[in-house]
């Protein structure tokens, strides 16, 4: 333990304006809405299959990180007084395993996987290190806890792997999973983030077995019909997202139902909308 705080500390020490940007923007890009907003793009306009399976690899992961949370409950280093922490609205939950490392563990592992170029797996190693070293320099976890986000990712990555073939087809069991890992966490009282990551995962799973069996978009290559992709995909997410904070207090099982249904406009709403507009 002696060695991690040393280690924080350093980070800590070393701290300017310059770094603090960088580091920043970084832990941003590892964010879910981050990359969700990355593979909504990605699966209205370049390819539904590929992002299918990103999205997948990297939900899975995010309800594996907040499990294992609730399971440890490790505080972070600033609750004990160990560094004065950076953009601590990032840390929600427990400290261990650091859930921004494993997504960006899932996501650009899954990158590497699905894309097998050289290009993806330099700058997939690199997004993950710097990742992991941005929440030791913002003082937000140890340095075990980004290596077990990293640890954790791989591990989430593999058994997701298995569960979701290289088609990327949503069956019923994915379907039924999604809803008893969902009911489980709400029943259980468990933290928001963990409930977020589940409801956002039953909504993937929902919204792509719609997609499958009632809607089967394709991807466009006009420039123009890809704009109006985006926006009309935008917009109705930015009502999802920002008008239903307004109308519903800030209850958990409200805020599950919003994550579902954000990802059912991702990967149903909006491509059964694109059938008539683009």
């Amino acid at each position: 333990m002696e060695i991690q705080k040393q280690i924080l500390m350093w980070f800590e020490a070393i701290r300017n304006d310059g770094l603090t940007l960088f580091f920043t923007n970084i832990t941003i890009i590892a964010e879910q809405m981050f990359l969700i907003c990355i593979l909504a793009l990605l699966y209205w306009c370049v390819d539904k299959k590929k992002a299918k399976r990103l999205a997948w690899f990297m939900l899975f992961g995010s309800a594996g990180n907040g499990i294992v949370k609730n399971i440890i409950r490790m505080p972070r280093p600033y609750e004990v007084g160990v560094v004065k922490p950076l953009r601590v609205e990032t840390a929600t939950s427990s400290s261990f395993p650091s859930g921004h490392t494993q997504a960006a563990t899932t996501f650009w592992t899954g990158s590497m996987m699905i894309l097998k170029t050289k290009m993806s797996i330099v700058l997939g190693s690199l997004m993950i290190l710097l990742t992991a070293l941005s929440r030791l320099y913002l003082g937000v976890h140890w340095p075990m806890d980004v290596l077990g986000g990293i640890g954790f990712g791989l591990i989430c990555v593999y058994f997701a792997e298995q569960l979701l073939d290289e088609e990327a087809i949503f069956n019923k069991w994915h379907l039924i999973g999604a809803l008893i890992l969902s009911l489980i966490v709400l029943i259980l009282n468990l933290d928001k983030d963990l409930c977020d990551a589940v409801a956002s995962l039953l909504g993937l799973c929902i919204g792509c077995y719609m997609e499958q069996k009632y809607i089967q978009f394709e991807r466009t290559a006009g420039l123009r019909k890809n704009v109006i992709r985006v926006i009309v995909g935008v917009v109705g997410a930015g009502i999802i997202y920002g008008l239903w904070g307004k109308l519903f207090t800030d209850i958990k099982v409200l805020d599950m139902i919003q994550k579902m249904i954000l990802l059912i406009w991702v990967s149903a709403g909006a491509p059964y909308v694109f059938k008539y507009v683009a």
